[in-house]
C-alpha cells in the first residue's frame, strides 16, 4: 500500500508539471535553469599593458578593459577574475580546468587542447625594440622592415627573451642562430618584460622581440629611449586576438557565449579607448 502511495504521488506531481509547463514550455524552464549555471572564469596574469595589476593605470590594460567589456555585455552571466602566473593558467588550461585566458593569439594550437573565440581584436606584429642608434644601423644594414635572418647570421647583436615566451613565426630563427650562444640570454620572473626592456636600455643587450604595445607601455612608466622597427618575416601579418578555453564541454559553451558578446564587446567605449591608447604606435 505504501508503494501505491508513493508510485501514485510520484505520478501526481508529473501531471501538476504537464499542467505548469507545456512540453515547450518545460523545455524552456530547464534551459533556464542551464542558464543559471553558466560562468566564465577569467585567468590572468601580470602582463602589462595587456594585464596591468598595479600602479597608475591598474585595471587599465587592453585585456583587463576587454574583460570589463565582456562583463557588461553578459550582464546575467556569472564572471570572476582569478590571478595565476601564466605558466600556471597554460597548465591548467591543458588540464581542462574551468579557465579562460582572455587574450590569446588564435593560432593553430591543437583543438583537442584549447577551444577559441572569434577573433575579439587585431594587433601589429612582433617587432625589433632597441636602441635608436641601433635602429638606424640595423635599418641601414638590413633594410627597413629589417631582415631579421640577415641580421641574425651575423652572430654580433646580444639578444634577450622572457622565459617561456614564444614569437609565432620567428621563433625558428631565433632557435636556430641565437639560442645556446654567447648571444642569447632568457630573463625570469614576473616583471620579465620591464627587465629585459630595462637590459637593452642599460646596452646589456642589443635588442629584443614584441609588439608595438608593449614599449608604448614602458615609454610611459619607464624612463628608457627606444624605438620600435618592423621585422620583414612578418611584415603585415596581423596578429589574432581571442579568447581560449578548455575544449571541455564548460569551455565550449563559455566561448558559445562569448561568441555572442563579440560585437557588442568590440563596439564598448571603454575598450575601443583602451584599444586606442596601447595599439597605436607611439615611436618617440
Amino acid at each position: 500500500m505504501r508503494r501505491l502511495l508513493e508510485a501514485l504521488t510520484f505520478s501526481a506531481f508529473l501531471l501538476s508539471l504537464q499542467a505548469v509547463y507545456t512540453p515547450i514550455a518545460f523545455a524552456h524552464a530547464l534551459e533556464e535553469q542551464a542558464d543559471t549555471n553558466d560562468s566564465i572564469i577569467w585567468g590572468v596574469n601580470s602582463a602589462p599593458p595587456f594585464h596591468i595589476l598595479d600602479g597608475y593605470f591598474a585595471k587599465q590594460g587592453v585585456c583587463d578593459q576587454m574583460i570589463a567589456a565582456f562583463e557588461r555585455a553578459l550582464p546575467n552571466v556569472e564572471q570572476r577574475i582569478e590571478y595565476y602566473p601564466q605558466a600556471r593558467i597554460a597548465a591548467q588550461i591543458r588540464q581542462g580546468e574551468n579557465l579562460c585566458f582572455p587574450c590569446m593569439i588564435r593560432n593553430v594550437s591543437p583543438a583537442e587542447i584549447v577551444t577559441y573565440s572569434d577573433r575579439v581584436f587585431s594587433y601589429p606584429p612582433h617587432g625589433i625594440i632597441t636602441r635608436p642608434e641601433l635602429a638606424k644601423e640595423f635599418t641601414e644594414r638590413f633594410g627597413n622592415p629589417v631582415d631579421l635572418v640577415e641580421l641574425l647570421k651575423q652572430h654580433k647583436y646580444r639578444f634577450a627573451q622572457p622565459m617561456g615566451r614564444r614569437y609565432g613565426n620567428l621563433q625558428p630563427y631565433i632557435e636556430r642562430f641565437l639560442l645556446d650562444t654567447e648571444h642569447y640570454s632568457e630573463v625570469s620572473g614576473k616583471d620579465a618584460n620591464a627587465n629585459m626592456l630595462a637590459m637593452v636600455n642599460a646596452k646589456r643587450v642589443d635588442f629584443v622581440i614584441d609588439y608595438p604595445i608593449l614599449l608604448n607601455y614602458h615609454n610611459q612608466v619607464l624612463p628608457i629611449e627606444l624605438v620600435f622597427v618592423p621585422i620583414l618575416q612578418n611584415q603585415g601579418i596581423a596578429v589574432e586576438g581571442a579568447v581560449g578555453c578548455p575544449a571541455t564541454p564548460w569551455g565550449n559553451r563559455a566561448i558559445k557565449l562569448i561568441n555572442q558578446a563579440i560585437p557588442a564587446v568590440q563596439q564598448d567605449a571603454q575598450f575601443k579607448a583602451a584599444k586606442d591608447r596601447w595599439l597605436l604606435l607611439q615611436n618617440p
